[in-house]
């Protein structure tokens, strides 16, 4: 063992002195050597003795710009411990830890696994902690290193951004370029000497740079072409063309071609380019290339011809006469394509002027056809646009929609702007005459509940009958909203109140809800063929027992409160349906909640009319212990019956609750119903009119 370790430090001091020989040469050669330490040896405290417990030491060194300094440890000794928690040698560059060392290491281990490692950044510092505690088993020499400080040649570092040669020295380098180019003022880039003027040149060549071997890196070249006004050049492409393109078709290096009028031509890759005229007294080609690649690039010949005119003179229209290029003063006639016009001061027509061509090539006046603007339509305050702030020019399309769920169009929305600044339908329909309109969905309800009604009935859910209104003072009596404006009811319920005012509740499935909405009467128009009921009358007759109801106001429409569909003239005969109100239950009191119940119907040969008059406007209907009764009057007889269909079918109103036996329930007797079906046109022309 002794022996190994006297070889050890016999190879140590052997190399000890040669790293003193190399510091004796760089202090000789070093200019700096003078003024600032360059090297020097650092050690724990008491080496080669043995350190101390609680010994400590620091020590750090920064480099001057464009050197770095470096560390070599010779000998290395200190206690073992996990993780180095003892006694511990840590190491580090520019504040980052580069290792945290302890026990015993041998010369070959520093020199593989830790001296390479041991060095500053450029400029940089480098730096030394040792710290021992409070017991050391076995006597520990510490450590012992040598340190330099050293030119860094950044020559070799692939970052230095010389794009051609470099040229090191002692704390710093140079970029120099090769014969043919020159330094860009960045110091690092070289180029090549390649912007010419042909200024005055009527005819002659173009070529890259070194054409044809393969052109230089890093190159800007500007040629400039300009002749005298009324001439234009040809540009032709001759040889090669072979400009560096990726896969993807983007250029890496580009020919771009810049005229006084219209836009830049840039191009690239082997396909070569089509001849074209510059349309303009001057030109700028500029080539550029990126740092890399072995392309030969291009060649073209330039020759001056003529100026001309070509059209068209301004977009969205044509010229008369249609020619392929016109003449210096040459004249035409500009006339705007169809849906769009002239919209400047200087057009003394609406869709066409005159334009003559200038010596330069450019046509005067030039005034823009504008396309025609059709506007934002003034809608309805229950509709609006599809989408914010569209375009409303030439053959732009809107689309109208309803603003509440509860309407929807009575016809297609989607319009566009034609010709004649009218917004037009698919049909032809202009929007200014034919404006489709919100209408409520009628209908439908919330709620797929089953069950019975009115007297023998069940309560009724909130928006399961929502066309359902109240007149809950006397006479009391039920209706049915058939739009936001309108109701149904019987004629006998409002017999009187013509010109009187009448409050109607809807939305309310209690009849002293306080949250009900409340609806003022505008309106009210009995059918002109009902007859009336009087005490001189023998016989009671509820003939056209029918009568319509207009609100002061738009019906706020819910979820709650929405109309019921009216049927069609060619709807079959129903066989069910079901009646609901807030009608009479026991001993002929009132209910304060909405019922509703199925009832049959059936042909009114089989039912029983009491000695009153049946007319065919009428429904008879009754059900097994469910009957309309006195308070249900002018409420809605509806179908499918409540629950049954399928959840898109519409409920459609059948009847209005009319007049039937004078004790409700009774088996005997069945109830009667205005027929809606016969009274389709009268409703109509009634609404449309008032």
């Amino acid at each position: 063992m002794k022996v190994k370790v006297q070889k050890e430090e016999g190879s140590s001091h052997v190399s000890t002195l040669r790293i003193m020989i190399a510091f004796c040469v760089i202090c000789l050669l070093f200019p700096l050597c003078g003024s600032v330490p360059l090297s020097g040896w650092i050690q724990s405290p008491g080496h080669p003795l043995g350190y101390e417990p609680y010994s400590n030491m620091t020590w750090k060194e920064c480099a001057p710009a464009g050197h770095r300094i470096t560390l070599t440890l010779t000998h290395v000794d200190l206690e073992e411990s996990f993780n180095c928690e003892d006694d511990a040698l840590k190491v580090f560059s520019d504040e980052e830890i580069l290792f945290n060392l302890c026990a015993r290491m041998n010369t070959k281990e520093l020199q593989t696994s830790v001296n390479p490692f041991l060095h500053s950044s450029s400029g940089g510092c480098l730096s030394v902690s040792f710290l021992s505690d409070y017991s050391n088993p076995e006597r520990h020499t510490g450590f012992r290193g040598f340190y330099t400080i050293q030119d860094v040649d950044e020559c070799q570092d692939p970052e230095n951004e010389c794009t051609q040669l470099c040229n090191n020295y002692i704390g710093g380098y140079r970029c120099f370029c090769r014969p043919g180019y020159f330094l860009d003022s960045n110091n690092h880039t070289c180029q090549v000497s390649c912007n010419k003027n042909y200024t005055g040149s009527l005819e002659g060549e173009l070529k890259s740079p070194h054409w044809p071997s393969p052109y230089p890196e890093n190159s800007v070249c500007s040629y400039i072409l300009a002749v005298e006004e009324g001439l234009q050049f040809e540009l032709t492409f001759t040889g090669t063309f072979d400009v560096e393109r990726a896969d993807n078709g983007r250029c890496i290096d580009s020919l771009t071609i810049k005229s006084l009028i219209g836009e830049a031509k840039t191009f690239c890759g082997r396909d070569l380019p089509s001849s074209f005229f510059t349309r303009s007294k001057s030109v700028e080609i500029t080539f550029r290339t990126d740092h890399k690649g072995t392309n030969r690039g291009f060649s073209l010949s330039y020759k001056t011809k003529e100026m001309k005119c070509i059209g068209p003179v301004t977009p969205a229209s044509s010229l008369m006469p249609q020619l392929h290029e016109y003449p210096t003063d040459g004249k035409v006639t500009v006339t705007c394509d169809k849906g769009h016009e002239l919209k400047s001061e200087l057009a003394e027509v609406k869709y066409l002027y005159e334009s003559t061509c200038q010596k330069n090539g450019q046509w005067s006046p030039v005034i823009p056809c504008e396309p025609v603007d059709c506007g934002v339509p003034e809608l309805s305050e229950l509709m609006e646009l599809s989408e914010n702030d569209p375009p409303t020019t030439y053959l732009k399309q809107i689309s109208l929609k309803c603003k509440s769920k509860f309407y929807q169009l009575n016809k297609n929305g989607n319009f566009t702007c034609n010709a004649e600044i009218n917004w037009v339908s698919e049909n032809g329909e202009k929007l200014t005459k034919d404006f489709p309109k919100c209408e409520p969905v009628c209908g439908m309800n919330t709620d797929d509940s089953f069950g019975g009604r009115v007297f023998g009935g069940k309560p009724a859910q909130p928006g399961q009958i929502p066309w359902q209104l109240l007149h809950r003072a006397s006479p009391r009596g039920g209706a049915s909203l058939i739009s936001d404006y309108w109701a149904l009811t019987a004629a006998h319920v409002v017999d009187g109140y013509e010109s009187k005012p009448m409050s109607w509740l809807g939305g309310i499935i209690d009849g002293q809800d306080t949250t009900s909405i409340n609806m003022e009467t505008k309106k009210i128009i009995i059918h002109p063929k009902y007859n009336r009921v009087g005490l001189e009358k023998l016989q009671t007759n509820y003939d056209n027992d029918i009568a319509l109801i207009k609100m002061s106001a738009r019906v706020p429409l819910g979820k709650n409160i929405r109309p019921v569909c009216l049927p069609t003239k060619t709807d079959e005969a129903v066989t069910e349906g079901t009646v609901s109100g807030f009608g009479g239950v026991e001993k002929k009191k009132a209910s304060r909640y909405l019922l509703y119940g199925a009832v049959q119907i059936y042909p009114l040969v089989e039912c029983k009319s009491g000695g009153s008059k049946v007319t065919n406007n009428m429904i008879c209907a009754g059900g097994d212990g469910v009957d309309s009764c006195k308070g249900d009057s002018g409420g809605p007889l509806f179908f499918p019956p409540l629950g049954n269909g399928s959840p898109d079918q519409t409920y459609r109103l059948t009847g209005i609750v009319s007049w039937g036996p004078p004790n409700c329930g009774d088996e005997s007797y069945k109830g009667y119903y205005t027929k809606i079906q016969n009274y389709l046109d009268w409703i109509k022309q009634t609404m449309e009119n008032n």
